[in-house]
């Protein structure tokens, strides 16, 4: 669902001094090189290739950033040219650019696009560049798993979230609980205590508007109570696919959700959509919300008053099958229809950039010093020693109370919390149809879940996936 920010795992505390750009680089650097680069890109034949999510000019200093490192990389191998376009991920526009064969050579997209891409050959099969350059055994095989079908990778993941549970560490402790709740069922009963209506407080919270984020909170929940992808569209094997979330653990989450409004009384009565909710949490209108990691940086940077050592971050309560959490995330592509010197060129450019330790220290000191923040409670994209040594040098520039997040860091490394990618086809109509659908929920105590579901599932199948 989401399509924001590129923020890397940092789990370890703020240091008192920060060191100078200049100090780091490949040849001094701690973080290990894990990019096999050619010596040559298209044997030395000159080469173009077009690159989406260009800063704007109204975003200088990441503008500078950008061009120098194209600078750098065009330095190292002077054959190839990159010209960037500022240009983000549209699912409606690029739909229209594969039928018109304009997409760029290399572009960014969500993790729920890339079987649209896949299923038209629209993208390159990116596995011979896996191997050639040895970056495969870098990358956390969770997240990878994003990006490949039929065992052949097509996708470089570039950030990772999955979400879980914001609170308010003080008002959970003044309502006698030291911990947030370790299952949904416990969440409910918490929420009961943590409600004070005449206060406007709602013990818990999630996107209510009734857009496609309501839906995406929903489907959360719905994991949580033992969906998978496929008990929401399920892939046929055949290029069709089948709404399946009429009947099963969606109808038991639905049923969830509306007890949590009608039974237990713990929902906000205001609507809340993305940016809100934080405001909810910031101003102790909202005890406990869904909440993406990544959102600590939306704190920050919009309630600038806000004392972020307050809140927590812990991951999603468990449900019939443990902790299963909602991920998702963005990733680059490379374009199926560009020549083998132009798919090598976008493939080194974009894994150099990523994983260079030189590039990776100088955008983490350049984020820092442009305000943006380092250490939130993310999923780590890398494993071993490359992601330990990422995250010691990123510890010198984390400027949130990571302690708070701690809970929610342990449990995701250990391995406790299950992460399941969004559906696999047209995912944001599907979060579209479902925010309506919870929508009606919260507002009309008769409705039943058990029977709007399958509706609303018939009717998806009719006009969306037939």
């Amino acid at each position: 669902m989401k399509q924001k920010l590129f923020l890397i795992l940092a789990v370890v505390v703020l240091v008192g001094s920060f060191p100078l750009a200049s100090a780091y680089g490949q040849d001094g650097s701690d973080i290990p090189q894990v990019v096999n680069l050619p010596d040559q890109i298209a044997e030395g034949r000159d080469v173009t290739i077009t690159v989406s999510n260009k800063p704007p000019a109204d975003l200088a200093e990441q503008l500078t950033l950008w061009e120098e490192q194209v600078a750098r990389f065009e330095a190292m191998y002077p054959n190839v040219h990159v010209e960037g376009l500022e240009l983000d991920y549209d699912p409606t526009a690029f739909i229209a650019m594969i039928a018109g064969n304009q997409l760029p050579t290399l572009f960014q997209t969500y993790f729920t696009e890339p079987e649209k891409f896949i299923s038209q050959g629209a993208v390159a099969d990116l596995t011979p560049f896996f191997e050639e350059s040895g970056i495969a055994d870098a990358y956390n095989p969770n997240v990878l798993d994003i990006a490949t079908y039929d065992d052949k990778l097509y996708g470089i993941p570039t950030f990772a979230y999955s979400l879980g549970i914001g609170y308010n560490i003080g008002m959970l402790e003044a309502a006698g609980y030291d911990a947030p709740p370790a299952t949904w069922d416990e969440l409910a009963e918490m929420a009961v205590a943590l409600t004070d209506k005449d206060n406007n407080v709602a013990g818990f919270a999630f996107i209510n508007d009734g857009t496609g984020a309501s839906g995406w909170h929903y489907t959360n929940i719905a994991y949580g109570f033992g969906a998978t992808p496929d008990d929401i569209i399920m892939a046929n094997g055949d290029g069709t696919y089948t709404a399946t979330f009429g009947e099963g653990a969606t109808v038991d989450a639905l049923q969830y959700v509306h007890d949590l409004r009608w039974t237990y009384d713990v929902l906000p009565g205001a609507a809340l959509d993305w940016a809100n909710i934080t405001d909810a949490l910031v101003s102790n209108r909202a005890a406990m919300v869904i909440y993406a990691g990544d959102q600590f940086s939306f704190m920050k940077s919009n309630f600038p008053d806000a004392d972020l050592s307050k809140y927590g971050y812990a991951p999603v309560p468990a449900g019939p099958n443990g902790r299963v959490a909602l991920t998702g995330g963005n990733l680059w592509m490379i374009n199926g229809s560009a020549s083998a010197d132009e798919q090598e060129a976008a493939f080194y450019f974009l894994t150099w950039r990523e994983l260079d330790p030189a590039e990776f220290e100088q955008t983490t000191i350049t984020r820092y010093e442009t305000g943006q923040f380092v250490g939130q409670p993310v999923l780590p994209l890398y494993v071993g020693d490359y992601q330990t040594k990422r995250e010691e040098f990123e510890a010198q520039y984390t400027v949130l109370p990571v302690e708070n997040y701690q809970l929610f860091n342990d449990t995701v490394k250990a391995g406790e919390v299950t992460l399941q990618a969004e559906p696999p086809a047209a995912a944001q109509d599907y979060y579209s149809e479902l925010g309506v659908l919870v929508s009606e929920v919260l507002s009309n105590e008769r409705t039943d879940p058990a029977t709007r579901l399958p509706e609303v599932a018939e009717e998806f199948q009719l006009f969306v996936l037939d």
